[in-house]
């Protein structure tokens, strides 16, 4: 009988068909807890990042802090670690909570075999946190479904939602139980199951929180958005690769039931923004009261006051930009914080002649540079972006490549107007 696994007319196997064993991924499917997938995950979380101090204490002894992470997930006995929360200013102030470096390696051992499971049932218009996805993607998304609508015969209506205090309503519990029996079904390991509920079962606050802020920093943040005041089962902490993949699996719940049960075409979400795109003002009105009902009676959340129910002509503001069926327009307070960043650059390093700085300091401004180019590049922002560079002489003086030797860092130089490289 040929299965599949003869072959030269068995004529060098005598007729045996021969075994194919298809290895697991890291192995935590048979229940153990691979040392190499930690060192992958290790080396994950060290990428691209500045080292903290307690990254470099971790670094120090790494062959021995994986040996011995290996062996409390094995045991069950590995519990998060206290966070570092610090004040995040810009679009507004919020915390941020910065989980322990050791912490973060089981976040990058963790989170890459959730996805496995998830990933091929996440619907595709889904954009926050998922590899191939982002602000990008998903303005071209919007972009796409306002075309479909609008093109040929004009007219055509957005609703545009926003779920109230995202991160502080998730219900723990509710979201353990989605977990669970999903990957239950999956038959993920026990190991993985006790770590996800390692990280659910307890509010941030119990497991201990490092403040980097002082009081007024704090009181920067509007009651309601600090994560100790979320009401008791509730509140996932922002700053933390596990709490992103998380918030995808809560809301995975709303894609479904928009997609599968309201039948909505033209949908699009990104982490707790969504927008639906249709010809008819009363069905967008019908699909509002319906996803309000669902997210109170199924996810414990409800929508803030701040719902949108308009024509596009009258643009549909997401991301960073105004979408119009013609055209898309950079969001005037992203302009705003450019123009910001650059004055604050040039006034700080502007001396007479030219700029003082360090090659750090001229890497802070390229970046910066590189950013609101890039951001602008997804707009109809040609002249915008002239008028910028015109405007802030320090963004033409160093637009171009400069290398600097080793030996230059951290040493104040001074940079002439008209020429490139340091005087």
């Amino acid at each position: 009988m040929n299965n599949g696994n003869v072959n030269n007319n068995n004529a060098n196997n005598r007729f045996r068909a021969r075994p194919v064993r298809v290895a697991a991924p890291a192995g935590e499917c048979q229940g153990e807890v691979r040392l190499r997938a930690l060192h992958e995950a290790w080396r994950a979380a060290r990428r691209r990042k500045r080292p903290s101090r307690n990254q470099l204490a971790f670094d120090a002894r790494w062959a021995e802090n994986l040996i011995q992470l290996q062996h409390r997930l094995q045991s069950g006995t590995w519990s998060p670690a206290p966070t570092t929360c610090f004040i995040a200013r810009r679009p507004k102030a919020r915390q941020i909570h910065a989980p322990d470096f050791a912490d973060r390696v089981v976040h990058h051992w963790l989170v890459p075999q959730l996805e496995r499971i998830y990933e091929p049932t996440f619907i595709h218009h889904s954009y926050a946190n998922r590899r191939g996805k982002g602000t990008h993607a998903a303005v071209a998304c919007v972009k796409q479904f306002v075309r479909q609508v609008s093109s040929g015969q004009g007219g055509g209506w957005y609703l545009q939602l926003d779920i109230h205090n995202f991160f502080n309503s998730i219900h723990r519990p509710t979201l353990y139980r989605m977990l669970k029996a999903r990957l239950q079904r999956a038959s993920a390991s026990d190991i993985v199951l006790r770590t996800v509920h390692a990280l659910l079962r307890r509010p941030v606050q119990v497991q201990g929180v490092i403040h980097r802020s002082t009081a007024a920093e704090r009181s920067t943040v509007p009651a309601h958005k600090r994560l100790e005041n979320a009401a008791p089962g509730c509140g996932l902490p922002i700053g933390n690769l596990s709490s992103q993949f998380f918030a995808n699996v809560y809301l995975d719940a709303l894609d479904q039931f928009v997609k599968h049960v309201l039948k909505a075409k033209r949908y699009c979400r990104y982490v707790d923004d969504f927008v639906l795109v249709h010809h008819d003002r009363a069905q967008l009105e019908r699909w509002q009261q319906q996803i309000e009902q669902f997210l109170a009676e199924t996810l414990r959340l409800k929508l803030k006051a701040d719902i949108r129910l308009r024509p596009l002509s009258s643009g549909i503001d997401f991301l960073g930009y105004v979408i119009y069926p013609t055209h898309t327009r950079v969001r005037p307070r992203v302009l705003k914080h450019a123009v910001e960043a650059l004055r604050a650059w040039d006034q700080q390093h502007a001396v007479a002649g030219g700029y003082q700085a360090t090659p750090a300091d001229v890497r802070q401004l390229t970046a910066i540079w590189a950013s609101y180019q890039g951001h602008l590049r997804h707009a109809n922002a040609q002249r915008i972006g002239a008028k910028l560079f015109a405007k802030h002489p320090c963004v033409a003086r160093f637009s171009g490549q400069i290398k600097f030797h080793p030996m230059l860092e951290g040493r104040r130089m001074f940079f002439r107007s008209t020429e490139m490289g340091p005087a």
